[in-house]
């Protein structure tokens, strides 16, 4: 039985704050670390996404169609927590 990869979308500015820039970085460790089991979105500037979701400050990351966390790029420890906490 193949389980469907877990979700995350990152919304960034464009171009990216330092904040974005790190939360992409992070991204590309998490592919990394993770492989198959993770499903990354990266959406820069204004998308359809970030109305749909009523995302008002960026970075933001989108865990499982769920809003996980905004405004601030978190630790490692953090974004793995909330990857966990939903499911990975």
């Amino acid at each position: 039985m193949t389980e469907n990869p877990l979700l995350i979308e990152i919304f960034t500015s464009l171009p990216p704050c330092s904040g974005g820039r790190l939360v992409k970085k992070m991204m590309k460790e998490i592919e990394e670390k993770y492989g198959e089991r993770v499903d990354i979105k990266i959406h820069e500037g204004m998308s359809e996404k970030i109305t749909e979701y009523r995302i008002e400050t960026t970075p933001a990351i989108v865990i499982d169609r769920d809003i996980r966390i905004i405004g601030v790029a978190p630790s490692m420890q953090t974004l793995e927590d909330a990857m966990k906490e939903a499911g990975l």
